[in-house]
């Protein structure tokens, strides 16, 4: 179960899973940081670039009959930096891509999150999708709350 909001005070994107798990390790860049627990399983994930800073891609389109599957990070600890942040004319949604890939598989990873995977099982993209607008972390802190999530 997770969700994404984007704060519009502090112009943050956080999207909160729902999760036992304590941080362990991270993947990061400028805008970026994606908290993992000691199993290299997602915890949450935060993105400090501005939505009007995102490109709108006009044919950006949240792929269809998408397999579930659970995926673990096995480089933890780990800087990256190039990647695209892409949106969809409503801003409803962020496409974070890592490198540019033809052969990819897209797979909902949690509730609201999808992975884009290349051929060698690499991060290839992470879709938050169903975004909520925020105004200092309200909604967020109601969803925690509700959703029991420990930080």
């Amino acid at each position: 179960m997770g969700r994404g909001f984007y704060d519009k005070y502090e112009n943050v994107l956080n999207y909160v899973l729902k999760t036992k798990g304590k941080f362990d390790s991270y993947v990061q860049s400028e805008f970026l940081s994606i908290d993992l627990d000691k199993d290299g399983g997602l915890l949450n994930v935060e993105v400090a670039l501005e939505r009007n800073l995102w490109k709108v891609d006009l044919a950006l389109k949240v792929p269809h009959e998408i397999p579930i599957k659970r995926l673990k990070f096995s480089d933890t600890r780990l800087n990256i930096s190039g990647e695209s942040y892409l949106t969809n004319e409503a801003k409803d949604l962020l496409l974070i891509r890592f490198a540019d890939e033809n052969h990819i598989k897209t797979y909902e990873i949690a509730e609201n999150l999808l992975a884009d995977v290349n051929v060698v099982s690499e991060l290839a993209g992470i879709w938050i999708i169903n975004l909520q607008d925020d105004y200092g972390f309200k909604s967020e802190m109601e969803y925690r709350r509700g959703a029991e999530v420990t930080e």
